[in-house]
């Protein structure tokens, strides 16, 4: 039950039926990871799907010419690592605890096995992890389009 309530709540599931929730909580396991612990390291394979419980995590990509560069902080209810479930490649970003942070986790070797046992469940997540990467793509595209305009108007002046 304790994984039930916060699968509920994330926007990944938000059009899942109960039951559907129910199977999908027996892929799940739950981690509580100190404050300032790295996750992941931008370059490492991806395994784990992350959904914040309750804490905050910092990601940042290391920028050339630049360094350390912070990106998000994801908090409570949000989620991140979703292609670590649909490809083995490697991370885009490094991500750490900020504080001490619950975890509801879902791993690629059980992700496989659950699209085995329970396929029409697990192409349901399959359809919203897609939407999901969809709209960050999207989002992605225009903070592009805007620092590209903001460069251009710089050089021009």
């Amino acid at each position: 039950m304790a994984k039930i309530k916060p699968l509920k709540e994330c926007p990944l599931f938000r059009n899942f039926s109960d039951k559907e929730i129910a199977v999908i909580s027996k892929i799940v396991s739950e981690k509580k990871i100190p404050a300032g612990t790295p996750l992941f390291i931008e370059g490492m394979i991806g395994e784990t799907l992350f959904i914040v419980k309750k804490g905050s995590v910092q990601t940042s990509r290391n920028i050339p010419g630049v360094g350390e560069t912070s990106l998000a902080t994801i908090q409570s209810g949000e989620y991140f690592g979703e292609m670590a479930l649909l490809s083995e490649g490697p991370r885009e970003v490094s991500a750490r605890t900020v504080e001490e942070t619950d975890f509801l986790t879902i791993d690629r070797e059980d992700f496989q096995e659950f699209l085995k046992t329970d396929a029409l469940v697990a192409l349901r997540l399959v359809m919203a992890l897609s939407l999901n990467l969809s709209e960050k793509t999207r989002g992605g595209l225009a903070q592009i389009d805007e620092y590209l305009a903001w460069k251009s108007g710089q050089e021009n002046s």
